[in-house]
């Protein structure tokens, strides 16, 4: 595994252990004030499980207009001083 990849992992894993560890820490308070979980458990998971999906389709889709977006127009020094029936002004050059 490349060290790229091998920080991907690490990152996510911590992720995952950060929203576990509120998850749990929610728990525990809800626990502690004796609240009922304002929805039920499957409900709950469902909407987790629709943010997940979701965002992942919202990257796979923002990655995928990126690789399909036109290639960016040549920079100002390869461009020729005027193109042909360009009646612009040209920036006047430092000397």
């Amino acid at each position: 595994m490349s060290g790229a990849a091998r920080a991907r992992v690490v990152a996510s894993g911590r992720r995952v252990l950060i929203s576990f560890a509120a998850g749990l820490a929610m728990g525990a308070l809800y626990w502690i004030w004796d609240l009922r979980a304002p929805a039920p458990a499957l409900l709950g998971l469902t909407g987790l499980l629709g943010i997940g999906l979701g965002e992942r389709a919202a990257t796979a889709l923002g990655t995928r207009i990126a690789l399909h977006r036109a290639p960016p127009p040549p920079s100002r020094a390869d461009a020729p001083e005027t193109a042909p029936g360009c009646t612009c002004v040209q920036p006047s050059t430092p000397r």
